[in-house]
């Protein structure tokens, strides 16, 4: 179970010289992510997600808390996380791959 959804990344960009660390002011990347859950940790309330955005060359982590269910016939943690990840802005247009 993944996503995959254009990334767009807006942040100061440096480069690192002999002389020091250079401002290059502002950039913006895109890239196509494909987006995994990697790793839940959590009790039966709500869990922390780690997500991976990578692409080729580009590898990105953050985490998420996510409400969950243990009721009997409820999805698995990592199912109910992908769910939940789809409801947020920023995983509008995500895709199941």
């Amino acid at each position: 179970m993944a996503l995959k959804r254009n990334i767009e990344l807006e942040g100061s960009s440096f480069i690192q010289t002999d002389a020091g660390c250079v401002n290059k002011g502002i950039e913006k990347i895109s890239f196509v992510a494909y987006i995994k859950v990697i790793a839940v940790t959590g009790d039966k309330t709500e869990i922390v997600a780690s997500v991976n955005f990578s692409d080729l060359g580009k590898n990105l982590q953050k985490k998420y808390v996510i409400p969950v269910s243990v009721l009997d016939g409820s999805k698995n943690f990592i199912a109910q996380a992908y769910e939940h990840l789809k409801t947020l802005p920023e995983f509008s247009g995500a895709i199941d791959c």
